[in-house]
């Protein structure tokens, strides 16, 4: 596979992920009415969507893949953990303001972590 093609697959799997969570969230807050929990599971649902989305399109290698790039799993395991403290830190200190802008915040500091962790890993390679 083309290193272009990898870098569309890898977008897409991110856009897909991050609108569907931005867009499954209220929903499921209304629901549950957890932030946390709620979190959790849109974020769940979202990923497994965007997953679907690779599957079908048949763009990109298998979530797998990720296990075979030194040090790309622990990228997005503390990327994770950094979307989810900084999303629990946020509706922790600041209730009053709408989880989805705590939502947006938590996205936007873990793309700009595994964005810099990415580059790393690129550059040492």
């Amino acid at each position: 596979m083309s290193e272009r093609s990898n870098r569309l697959s890898w977008l897409l799997t991110l856009v897909a992920t991050l609108t569907a969570d931005i867009v499954l969230f209220p929903t499921i807050f209304a629901v549950l009415d957890s932030r946390i929990l709620s979190r959790c599971v849109s974020l769940l649902i979202a990923y497994a969507l965007s997953q679907g989305l690779r599957l079908v399109t048949r763009l990109g290698k298998p979530p797998a893949a990720v296990l075979h790039v030194p040090g790309l799993w622990p990228l997005l395991a503390v990327t994770t953990l950094i979307n989810f403290g900084l999303f629990g830190i946020l509706n922790a200190r600041a209730p009053e303001i709408q989880p989805i802008f705590h939502l947006l915040l938590a996205w936007a500091a873990s793309l700009l972590f595994m964005a810099f962790g990415l580059y790393r890993i690129k550059r040492l390679r």
